[in-house]
């Protein structure tokens, strides 16, 4: 009866084991499905064409901030700093032709962000706050992803902020769109360290989010 008993304890500890895996992967994927329930991209093209000037780009893993955290969260700008590099690319290259606009850093912009509680426990962008650390800007938050706000943006020496995915396929990232030529849009990438642009189908042709953070003039 003994041996018995114990040859019983070993299955039901597998089943146990088993529920629990099971259970982590349900409630981890019910939280990644929550958070990105409203990602659903969106194809756009250029129906014009939109000048590229001088851009100041910006990149993600420079050694003066690739380890500074995003506020208190874990996270760091070289790993999770897309947005934030592209937002500081974006005010410092509309800053050549504004009058009331500065060039800015991503290292600066995120010390900025991090003392005004811009961010999150997850490193996330609250936009509400945005205008609590950088007052003498605007901030746009899209409700839907549509071609003609992003030309919109452009014709008015704005640059649209796109959430993409890496390679058309792989996690989600952020770029910054500052024109158009040949039936492309042209983008500042952070995670390119060589600074030159890339058109915005080297990561697919789907835009999930649009934002834009803009100087006012």
């Amino acid at each position: 009866m003994r041996a018995d008993t114990k040859g019983g304890r070993a299955p039901k500890r597998k089943v146990i084991m088993i529920f629990l895996v099971l259970a982590v992967c349900f409630l981890g994927g019910g939280f990644w499905f929550f958070r990105h329930r409203g990602d659903k991209g969106v194809i756009v093209k250029p129906k014009g064409e939109y000048p590229v000037g001088e851009v100041l780009a910006y990149y993600q893993r420079d050694q003066d901030w690739k380890e500074d955290t995003l506020g208190s969260s874990s996270f760091h700008m070289g790993g999770s700093g897309c947005l934030t590099t592209c937002i500081a690319s974006a005010l410092s290259t509309q800053a050549q032709s504004c009058e009331t606009g500065y060039v800015i850093t991503p290292g600066e912009l995120n010390q900025k962000f991090g003392e005004t509680g811009v961010y999150n426990s997850q490193g996330d962008i609250v936009w509400d706050k945005v205008k609590e650390a950088l007052p003498e800007v605007e901030v746009t938050v899209a409700s839907s992803v549509k071609g003609e706000d992003i030309e919109g943006l452009l014709a008015l020496g704005r640059f649209p902020l796109v959430k993409v995915k890496v390679g058309g396929y792989g996690a989600f990232h952020w770029v910054l769109i500052v024109g158009s030529q040949e039936g492309e849009y042209l983008c500042m990438d952070p995670l390119r360290e060589d600074g030159k642009l890339i058109p915005l189908s080297s990561h697919g042709t789907e835009v999930y989010r649009l934002r834009c953070v803009y100087w006012e003039r």
